[in-house]
Parts: structure tokens; sequence; C-alpha cells
């Protein structure tokens, strides 16, 4: 099961970071493809160009979408409250 947090961004020289929960698993290093979206492996083990390939391919495509309906049905739903 997922869990699901607002966290505090903060600078770290050029860089910005947040912190990971206390409950997941971590590793030595993380992995991580980033655009609108960040997915990330906390635990280092699955690479970074299949986290991206999966990115670009499945998660950001499927969110935008969505999102789109999400906004529509919204939209919707007040104008009929007129």
């Amino acid at each position: 099961m997922g869990f699901k947090s607002r966290r505090k961004n903060f600078p770290i020289g050029r860089s910005t970071a947040f912190t990971i929960p206390k409950g997941l698993s971590i590793g030595e290093e993380t992995s991580l493809a980033a655009d609108a979206i960040i997915l990330a492996d906390p635990t280092g083990r699955i690479d970074e160009e299949d986290l991206l390939e999966f990115l670009e391919t499945h998660v950001e495509p499927a969110f935008w979408d969505w999102l789109k309906e999400k906004k529509r049905a919204k939209q919707e739903g007040t104008q009929g409250e007129s």
C-alpha cells in the first residue's frame, strides 16, 4: 500500500531536496526519473533508465489524461449547479 505526504523542500548547495518518510526502505543510493512528476526508487534497485522509460511511457500520459478528465467532470458538475 502506498502513502501520501507533502514535504517541505529545502536548498542544499545548488540543488533542492526533500526528506523521505521514515517508513520507507532506503538504500545507499536512490534511482529517480523526473519531469512534472518524480518517480523514485529509494532502494536504488531499479535502473534510472528503466524508471525514465516507465515514467514517460506509462505514468505521465496516464496522469495527464486522468487530470484532464477530473477537471472536465468538475466543470460539468459546477455548471449543473446554476
